[in-house]
């Protein structure tokens, strides 16, 4: 059986999508939006310290982490927020599954319409701002 090739996030610059083992690690990398250590990192798996060093270095490629050596350890740096990666997620899957790509235009053909309203295109803003104030 062979593994389907993941589409690149446009919505993101073309970074692959992480796997579910990236993510694990990433979600832990969210949490600490200025650097975590690979020491406090590590301890956190149970995988042997090779993988988790390659699961960190595929991360890293894919433009999710920057890694900055310090002493003998490293401290990963986020560059892509849990918010945005799972916007860009979310806009991969309109678009793959309604051809979609922008949130305003999902809107308009759920509500049977080809473009939305300048009123509707208000309410989808402040409805947003609301969102993001929560």
């Amino acid at each position: 059986m062979t593994k389907k090739a993941l589409e690149p996030l446009e919505f993101l610059d073309g970074r692959k999508p992480l796997s579910q083992t990236e993510l694990a690690y990433m979600k832990v990398i969210w949490k600490h939006p200025r650097g975590i250590s690979s020491e406090d990192l590590y301890s956190r798996f149970p995988n042997a310290a090779g993988t988790k060093s390659t699961i960190l270095f595929r991360i890293s490629e894919k433009g999710y982490i920057k890694q900055i050596r310090s002493g003998r350890h490293f401290l990963y740096i986020p560059q892509v927020t849990e918010l945005q990666y799972n916007q860009a997620l979310i806009q991969a899957k309109l678009k793959k599954s309604f051809g979609i790509s922008q949130l305003p235009y999902f809107i308009a053909a759920f509500c049977g319409k080809e473009q939305p309203t300048d009123q509707e295109l208000q309410q989808i803003k402040t409805l947003i701002k609301e969102l993001e104030n929560e």
